[in-house]
């Protein structure tokens, strides 16, 4: 894929385009073999086209089809191929046709986007003024595509990728995402060392903070499939936080099918577990409190698991299927996380291993909160080893001690 355009070459916009067909194409079982940017400069442009034509079966290029001084891509194309733009009767009496409809006149500019290199092949847009072309240069096929997304994605889907698919016939694949939480990625890749993966199987890795993606990518109907998703959960086992869809979405399934209701008392995290678990329509809390972690009580600096446990008690109501979250102040570089359920009380006091910005820390130790309510629901152990952790001590109390 060749981008173009000094504004995403230099960043003023993130080239969401390319993501999406890369995405697009892999699971069409057509892998990118790579992606190209470059500005508007007419010389260079050029240049880019016959050099990727020498090397690659197919370019598309998006960007730089508009009707401004600055979109130069099909003259560059012209260039590449030492052609003469000629006027391409059909899209020009489109446009006109399309502008009459919403009764108004077609600025002069416009005309520049019926201008095509000599021999393309038109390439209907349905969505905007930008026409898409075709044209072959070494040997190489070239798909030309305005840069605006949704003209770009109905272009690809409708006429580009089903020519492709028939020109190079392909077997869909299929990406599934299992996302661990308290695993490093070394963690992960020692474990997933010994894996024997079928031959059109492939292994993938995201880390986005607080989570590691591990992403299976193998073709759709791979008789192997569910044997090997099998495989990568037992080897992962209560490290996978959730499947193909975001933690707070699988808790969200979990509370409603356990049918308790949350509550939340935070310091450290300031807010940032409420908000997560209200986030994304699922508004999980039903109340929730945040306090300063500048101002600590006496008692919370003498036993800050103790005073945890209480707030996270605090939150309940005797009697009633509540659970209550609790994350004290940070004291020396230590924080305290409890959960209080009609089972009992769990606490633990935890430290960083290296240091994070003040928001990834909150967000992390929210998600520990959430990492022990999910183990809970899920009947699995609630106090864990994390990677990234040190833990200084646990407790856990029963509700008959409690009682």
């Amino acid at each position: 894929m060749l981008s173009t355009g000094e504004e995403v070459l230099l960043g003023d916009i993130t080239d969401t385009n390319a993501a999406w067909l890369s995405r697009v194409l892999f699971e069409n079982g057509l892998a990118m073999s790579r992606r190209v940017t470059i500005g508007d400069e007419l010389d260079d442009m050029a240049i880019e086209l016959v050099r990727l034509s020498q090397t690659e079966e197919v370019v598309i290029v998006n960007g730089g089809l508009g009707p401004t001084t600055d979109d130069l891509t099909t003259a560059a194309m012209a260039a590449a191929m030492g052609v003469e733009l000629t006027l391409n009767e059909a899209w020009l009496d489109e446009l006109k046709q399309r502008f009459e409809r919403r009764g108004r006149p077609m600025a002069q500019s416009n005309l520049k986007q019926a201008m095509l290199p000599e021999g393309a092949r038109l390439i209907d847009n349905p969505k905007g003024t930008a026409c898409g072309f075709h044209c072959e240069l070494n040997g190489c096929h070239f798909y030309f595509t305005p840069g605006v997304p949704s003209e770009f994605f109905s272009m690809v889907e409708q006429q580009i990728l089903p020519e492709l698919l028939h020109n190079y016939p392909a077997k869909a694949r299929s990406c599934y995402r299992l996302f661990t939480f308290g695993l490093s990625e070394s963690g992960i890749s020692d474990v997933m060392a010994s894996l024997v993966l079928p031959n059109s199987a492939t292994l993938g890795y995201r880390s986005s903070l607080p989570f590691i993606e591990v992403k299976l990518f193998i073709e759709a109907d791979h008789v192997e499939k569910d044997a090997v998703l099998d495989a990568l959960r037992h080897r992962l086992a209560d490290y996978v936080v959730s499947f193909s869809e975001p933690m707070t979405a699988a808790l969200a399934a979990d509370i409603n099918h356990h049918g308790v209701v949350l509550k939340v008392a935070e310091q450290f995290t300031g807010g940032w577990l409420a908000s997560t678990l209200n986030g994304q329509a699922a508004h999980l809390v039903e109340q929730g409190w945040v306090m300063s972690n500048a101002h600590v009580p006496e008692q919370a600096v003498a036993n800050p698991l103790a005073a945890s446990l209480a707030m996270a008690s605090a939150t309940t109501s005797p009697g009633q299927r509540q659970i209550g979250l609790a994350c004290g102040p940070e004291l020396h570089g230590q924080i305290c996380v409890a959960i209080s359920t009609p089972e009992g009380e769990w606490g633990q006091r935890l430290s960083f291993k290296r240091h994070l910005s003040n928001d990834d820390a909150r967000c992390y130790m929210a998600t520990v909160l959430l990492d022990m309510l999910r183990r809970y629901l899920s009947g699995e152990a609630v106090i864990a080893d994390y990677a990234s952790l040190t833990r200084h001590d646990d407790i856990f109390i029963d509700a008959q001690t409690l009682a």
